[in-house]
């Protein structure tokens, strides 16, 4: 492999990270940086004519039209008709119901409610929705945002309704499901891992600065049994 190559393929996505943390630009300007770089390198770097680049182009924006950004909106405009006719409300007391303890509200809804809506919709509803719901129970919002984050970061290949698997499959020309099953294996010890950490965050609520063993007692069986079925059933639908 070319380092090289690899250095200038990473560049687009570079800008972007830096825009928006260093630069602080607005993510369409941001966005529009990557794309004239992405364009240039094609071109410069790869030797892409103008009319493959257009229509390298034009595939994007349409895949991003259709369907993720259907996704979104089907996705957002569901989460606004339950809040309206207070279906939301009813979910939320539903969950609350099930236990007093912070730290099975938090696998509740950051890990389970929060990963059906990443199957769902993705592309950020998995951390607001939920975290909202969690903040509007009593966490820190911040503490509620961190475990939605953690929560967010391992099914996020499933996202979407399997966009991005799916979307990479296609790419690089390998089968979708074979792909699927590869990457909930890979995912498997994360899948696990993640209720732990949750469990972990919650707790801090619980008991102030107590160690993790403190943290997590009582509650252990209960987040190995999340992330293991989650694996488990994730590696038997891929």
């Amino acid at each position: 492999m070319d380092p090289l190559a690899f250095v200038l393929a990473l560049a687009p996505i570079l800008w972007l990270v830096v825009a928006l943390l260093a630069f602080r630009l607005p993510a369409w300007k941001a966005a529009a940086g990557s794309f004239a770089i992405a364009c240039a390198l094609a071109m410069a770097r790869w030797g892409m004519g103008p009319a493959e680049v257009a229509t390298a182009s034009l595939e994007g924006f349409l895949m991003a039209l259709w369907p993720i950004v259907l996704v979104i909106v089907a996705a957002v405009f569901t989460y606004n008709l339950c809040v309206s006719t207070g279906a939301m409300d009813v979910i939320g007391r539903m969950i609350a119901s099930v236990s007093s303890d912070r730290r099975i509200l938090a696998l509740l809804i950051a890990w389970c409610f929060g990963g059906f809506m990443e199957g769902m919709a993705g592309f950020g509803t998995a951390v607001a929705i939920p975290a909202g719901m969690l903040a509007g129970m009593g966490f820190d919002p911040l503490t509620a945002v961190l475990m939605c984050l953690v929560a967010n970061g391992v099914p996020t290949a499933f996202g979407s309704i399997g966009i991005p698997t799916v979307s990479l499959a296609g790419l690089v020309g390998l089968d979708a499901n074979g792909l699927a099953f590869t990457e909930a294996l890979q995912l498997s010890p994360f899948y696990v891992a993640a209720p732990f950490l949750i469990a972990l965050i919650a707790g801090r609520g619980n008991t102030g600065t107590a160690g993790a063993l403190e943290r997590l007692r009582g509650v252990a069986p209960v987040a190995l049994a999340s992330g293991a079925s989650f694996a488990a059933a994730c590696a038997l639908v891929a």
